[in-house]
């Protein structure tokens, strides 16, 4: 029954639930248990954020990982982004029946395409893609850039760790995460069930892209073939 089943969908780095919020909505509808939570500091005020060490981040989430897993047979653990990163720390530490990672960064910023986005900003007099790299640079706080940094290098070899199923989405348009981090964390995993998927127009924020359902109907379908 997929009521029995959790899924703890875990926002990004400097993020919202909104991030997450399509997904959660998809799997609510579709019967599955599923649990949001906020991690420490990211409240939206640049302070808190500088505040909180990387070790908070990971306590916030596990606590909401551990009333989820009292409540349901079945684990799910489903990051996007830094929640990737997150997802396999919680992983490695407690008996999951599945990992799924969106858009999880091992190679960051993508230069080449960033300039790309700049590029054709000024070209179409459109400066959407410029702003938002402006306001990544000033909103947030250099103490959680290095946080950020510290739970990366620590996260990388715990992928060997991973022995349940995992899947691996990435957007082939995704200026923040190079799409070359979904082959190493797939090679790099020790799991015997292990898919990856890209998705061709896809940019960072996975679950707000125009191939969202179908990023969607592919976690839908992972699930319930781990779960049989």
């Amino acid at each position: 029954m997929k009521d029995s089943i959790g899924c703890l969908i875990i926002h990004g780095f400097a993020g919202t639930l909104n991030e997450i919020e399509p997904l959660n909505k998809y799997l609510l509808n579709k019967g599955f248990v599923t649990r949001c939570p906020i991690m420490k500091g990211h409240t939206g005020n640049r302070r808190d954020l500088a505040f909180v060490k990387y070790t908070q981040w990971v306590e916030s989430v596990e606590k909401s990982f551990i009333e989820l897993r009292s409540q349901c047979h079945r684990i799910i653990i489903i990051g996007f982004s830094m929640g990737g990163l997150i997802a396999v720390n919680l992983a490695t530490k407690y008996r999951t029946d599945a990992v799924i990672t969106l858009s999880m960064p091992i190679y960051h910023w993508d230069m080449k395409r960033i300039i790309k986005n700049i590029i054709n900003d000024i070209r179409i007099k459109d400066y959407q893609n410029i702003k938002y790299y402006v306001s990544s640079t000033t909103s947030i706080p250099f103490s959680a850039m290095i946080n950020f940094k510290t739970l990366l290098r620590k996260t990388k070899p715990l992928l060997g760790q991973i022995e349940c199923p995992i899947f691996i989405a990435q957007g082939l348009i995704d200026d923040i995460v190079q799409y070359r981090s979904a082959d190493y964390i797939y090679r790099k995993v020790s799991s015997e069930v292990k898919f990856i998927k890209y998705y061709e127009n896809t940019a960072h924020i996975i679950c707000h892209s125009i191939e969202n359902k179908k990023v969607f109907g592919d976690i839908e379908d992972f699930i319930e073939n781990v779960i049989k």
